[in-house]
Parts: C-alpha cells; sequence; structure tokens
C-alpha cells in the first residue's frame, strides 16, 4: 500500500519537476535576450555619439581646407573648383584631388556620393573605407597606405578610424548678407567590426574672403535611416 501511494506521488512530482525546468529555461532565455538588447543599444548610443563627434573633427578639417582653398585662390587664380576628365579641380569625380597635394576625398557632387565604390589597384572599395579615396581625420591625409585594411582590433576597439569625404555644394552660398560656400561632409565610423558601422551627414557653411575662417553646421542626417 505504502508502495503505491510513494508511486501516486512520485507521478505528481514528475510533472512539476518538468514544468519548473521549462519555466527556469524560459527564464535564463528570457534574461539573456534582454542582456543582448541592453547590450546592443548600448553599442548603438556609442557608435552614434562616435560619429557625431568625428563629424565635428570632419567639419573643423572642412574649414580648414577652405582656408586653404581662399590662399590658393589669392595666389593662384584659375584653378577650378569642380575637375573632370579634361582639367583638375579640386573636387573630381574620383574623390582624388590633385591640385596642390590636397589628396583623397574631395568629391564631385552626385547623389548618395556616400553609397559609392572605387576601383583603386584592381580592387573595388567603397568610398568611405580605409582602402577608399576618403579622408582620415589627420591634418594632412593623403593616398591609403600600400596595406590599408586595418589590423585586427583588439576587444573594446574600433575596426577602423572615422573616414570622410568632403562635396562643395555651392560655391557662392550666402547667410544673412555674407558670402561663403556651402559643403556636404559625408562621416563613416566603425564599431568592433567593418560590418559594424554608421554614416553620417551635414551640411556646412563656411565664410569666403576675409570671412573665410567663419563657418557652422546648417543641418545633419543619417542617410541610411533617410532612405
Amino acid at each position: 500500500m505504502r508502495a503505491r501511494r510513494r508511486g501516486a506521488v512520485l507521478w505528481l512530482i514528475l510533472p512539476l519537476l518538468s514544468l519548473l525546468t521549462v519555466l527556469a529555461m524560459g527564464s535564463a532565455r528570457s534574461v539573456a535576450v534582454e542582456q543582448r538588447a541592453t547590450r546592443n543599444l548600448a553599442e548603438e548610443r556609442a557608435l552614434r555619439l562616435a560619429a557625431l563627434q568625428a563629424l565635428r573633427a570632419a567639419e573643423q578639417r572642412t574649414l580648414d581646407l577652405n582656408l586653404r582653398f581662399e590662399d590658393a585662390l589669392t595666389s593662384e587664380a584659375g584653378i577650378p573648383w569642380q575637375g573632370d576628365a579634361r582639367g583638375l579641380g579640386w573636387f573630381m569625380p574620383d574623390c582624388l584631388s590633385a591640385v596642390a597635394g590636397i589628396g583623397y576625398g574631395l568629391c564631385a557632387t552626385e547623389p548618395d556620393v556616400w553609397r559609392r565604390s572605387v576601383q583603386i589597384n584592381g580592387a573595388r572599395w567603397p568610398l568611405l573605407h580605409p582602402c577608399g579615396p576618403s579622408r582620415g581625420l589627420e591634418a594632412t591625409p593623403g593616398r591609403p597606405p600600400a596595406s590599408c585594411l586595418p589590423a585586427r582590433p583588439r576587444a573594446g576597439q574600433r575596426w577602423s578610424s572615422p573616414r570622410y569625404v568632403l562635396e562643395l555644394l555651392n560655391p557662392a552660398f550666402r547667410i544673412a548678407g555674407v558670402d561663403g560656400r556651402l559643403y556636404r561632409v559625408s562621416v563613416r565610423v566603425w564599431g568592433e567590426s567593418e560590418r559594424d558601422m554608421l554614416t553620417v551627414q551635414s551640411w556646412f557653411w563656411a565664410g569666403a574672403g576675409a570671412q573665410a575662417g567663419r563657418g557652422g553646421r546648417l543641418n545633419w542626417r543619417l542617410p541610411e535611416e533617410a532612405q
């Protein structure tokens, strides 16, 4: 009789244990999903903050270039803003300005220039890439080195430093009666992998003549979100 009772109790306990096991596994899975979502959100915020910081730095580089353009216009009259296959200018279709050694990253304006890829040394690279004709944030960017791919990052390090390109939208853009130029700055930053990236753009005004050292952002956007 006692053996039968023990058997009946066992049959009651086993389903309860199974149910508790399922509930525990479901709870652990839910916690893991929440942790992953929290981590992804933190990484997304960090990447956006890095993109905006890089954009500010690229805009400062734009202001420096604007001063350089102003000096060149004063001393070397006749340099065209836009160049093509027939002649060189500061802003070229292949984003390589050969004028005055300015280097990569000055692009003739076209829609969605940030999406472009280019052929370099037999390989096709995105424009905004360490191997593409874009600019780094160092003071005097030039051609990419022979080995342009970044070394494998350590945990917590970014895959590459930011890259940017610059377009001249209007060389005679006036604001509040002040002569200037309208640029578009496109910047890309990376997380810990090449796939983890974010692009940000701004419309930046810089002065002309005696006001060449003045400038400011008019607007900005995340182009991937605007598509």
